[in-house]
């Protein structure tokens, strides 16, 4: 901040050496002596009303204000142009996304516009042009060359604002395509100007702004239909992701993206309160605090409810609406309900630091894509649960055979890379599991099962993978850790086990609440200690459990010993 103001406190050094005192020198020698009072009002009205209303081509923002300021200047002079330049200047830096440096570009476009009016005039001049000439050749070539330097030296001043060379020459091709289009037409105003005065404004004038009025319909035309190919692209893109959180990230970057916004909220619908889900302001998410939301008596859900989406052009519309603490500067703001089978489920709000920044098919557009991203979050949630399903038991919820056979060939790879220096399975089998299920039958055997379980997943290191290996027993992958580590993690899993009640609920033999204790006998093998291959790592686990502890009378751990 402090750097931003040094470099605006020079810049405006040297405008006020530049742009006021040679003013005062321009006005004083070249103002021109037969200027009507009326007619200056009306260039300058009509500068200002052609620069308010930009035309987009491509993308790019077009003033056309040559049509008006070239006769003026052709009619009065360089200092009328350079006044109604200054105009268009200040509109751009009003217009400016950015309104922390609007000081800085009204300087900057003042300065520049002013050093362009100069030098074209003075290239117009040395060309053998002349201000008030009528004869056509000799006003033509120097007009052109007038307009040529022009163009190049606002492609200069442009190439400050932007980082993209493709952007510059695309400029470039618009501009000079736009001004040679143009130019027949404002030495045919200047020709009428001097022949019938300012009734030319109202001949020329008004069917010009009809013409701009019909480019702007058919821009902002352009606008949706380019809007439209960006949502079904970006819904393409949404529905490829697999992962919920990945829906929602792409989600609000392809939001802030389109819109241009500068904050990006979405709430999660939840009991008459919106929980944020996320928050993305100025290009990045922020943190989420606990319990953070916006409550049911709100603005946002009163409007919310009658099913429709809405539009605030000015602060001063919504301030008082509680989006978010870090809300400061927003102006523009469009909220949009998500719906899922008619039930509301959440609610995207888009904000902007300026005013007017969004139009009505902005909610027509966020509505299209809100319905993509609703899809995309019920599909990432069937794929969870389908991908869950296919992964896990049924019955205890951990991972099953299949899954821990592809994690157990996922770790030796990073053990066979380097990414990990060993790694040690346990294999856990529950002693007299087949006298649990006759005694007390098999459902109380699932519940002893699920209560083991949990258990084993209490105990898990942060990196362990726990699974159901088959009927009573359990495997515990453990990525870098030791064989020594493993056994001791074995052991408190043993000592645990053999405290701790279990209660069973459904037994054949009484509906009262059974409590009964159990033990477990667990085996333990290494890469590399006790070998090489992966293949040998689950058998020699399992010859540590059947001989090192099954034989040895159960209910203890044992190591693989080769």
């Amino acid at each position: 901040m402090h750097g931003w103001h040094h470099h605006t406190k020079r810049l405006l050094a040297i405008w006020f050496i530049i742009v006021p005192i040679t003013s005062c020198y321009l006005i004083v020698n070249f103002f021109p002596d037969n200027v009507n009072g009326y007619h200056l009002f009306m260039v300058l009205l009509l500068t200002f009303l052609s620069a308010l209303f930009p035309v987009t081509i491509q993308g790019v923002p077009i003033r056309i204000v040559i049509w008006i300021t070239v006769p003026a200047f052709l009619m009065y002079g360089v200092v009328v142009e350079l006044i109604a330049m200054q105009i268009v200047g200040v509109i751009i830096a009003i217009a400016k996304r950015d309104h922390t440096n609007r000081l800085n570009h009204l300087i900057f476009n003042s300065l520049s516009f002013f050093i362009i009016s100069i030098l074209s005039a003075y290239v117009f001049t040395i060309a053998g042009g002349k201000v008030g000439m009528l004869a056509f050749w000799p006003l033509l070539g120097a007009l052109i060359l007038y307009q040529l330097v022009q163009r190049i030296l606002r492609l200069l001043r442009f190439t400050f604002y932007v980082e993209r060379k493709d952007d510059v020459f695309k400029r470039m091709i618009i501009e000079f395509s736009m001004t040679f289009l143009i130019l027949p037409f404002t030495i045919a105003l200047y020709y009428l100007w001097n022949l019938v005065g300012a009734s030319a404004f109202f001949l020329v004038g008004i069917p010009f702004f009809f013409i701009l009025i019909i480019l702007k319909r058919y821009n902002d035309t352009e606008k949706i239909n380019r809007a439209l190919e960006s949502v079904s692209t970006i819904g393409h893109h949404l529905t490829m992701q697999t992962k919920e959180s990945e829906v929602i990230h792409e989600f609000i970057e392809s939001v802030a993206d389109l819109f241009h916004a500068d904050g990006v909220y979405l709430y999660n619908f939840h009991q008459q309160w919106l929980q944020p889900l996320a928050v993305f302001q100025e290009g990045t998410f922020q943190p989420i605090e606990k319990g953070q939301g916006v409550l049911h008596d709100t603005m946002i859900l009163s409007l919310i409810h009658q099913n429709e989406s809405y539009l605030f052009e000015r602060r001063i519309e919504w301030g008082h609406v509680n989006i978010h603490e870090a809300q400061i500067g927003m102006e523009s703001m469009f909220a949009i309900p998500i719906f899922r089978d008619d039930t509301l489920t959440g609610v995207l709000v888009v904000t902007s630091k300026r005013k007017s920044a969004f139009k009505q098919y902005h909610l027509y557009i966020g509505e299209i894509l809100s319905s993509y991203f609703t899809v995309s979050i019920f599909r990432a949630r069937h794929i969870k649960e389908a991908t869950h399903r296919s992964e896990r038991c049924g019955l205890t919820t951990l991972y099953n055979f299949a899954y821990l056979e592809e994690r157990l060939q996922f770790e030796f790879d990073r053990l066979q890379k380097g990414n990990i220096g060993m790694m040690t399975v346990l294999i856990v089998d529950i002693d007299y599991f087949k006298n649990i299920n006759d005694t007390y039958g098999h459902e109380a055997g699932n519940e002893v099962l699920i209560e083991l379980a949990n258990i084993l997943t209490m105990f898990a290191l942060d990196d362990c993978i726990v699974g159901r290996y088959g009927g009573e027993e359990f495997v515990l992958i453990l990525p870098n850790c030791s064989k020594e580590e493993g056994v001791i993690l074995g052991e408190q899993i043993r000592s645990y086990i053999e405290l701790h009640p279990f209660q069973l609920e459904s037994t054949v033999r009484t509906e009262e609440t059974k409590t009964i204790s159990i033990t477990v006998s667990i085996g333990v093998s290494s890469i590399p200690q006790d070998g090489e291959a992966l293949n040998t790592l689950l058998r020699n686990a399992d010859r540590a459990l059947y001989l090192g502890a099954k034989r040895a009378g159960r209910n203890r751990v044992a190591s693989y010993v080769s």
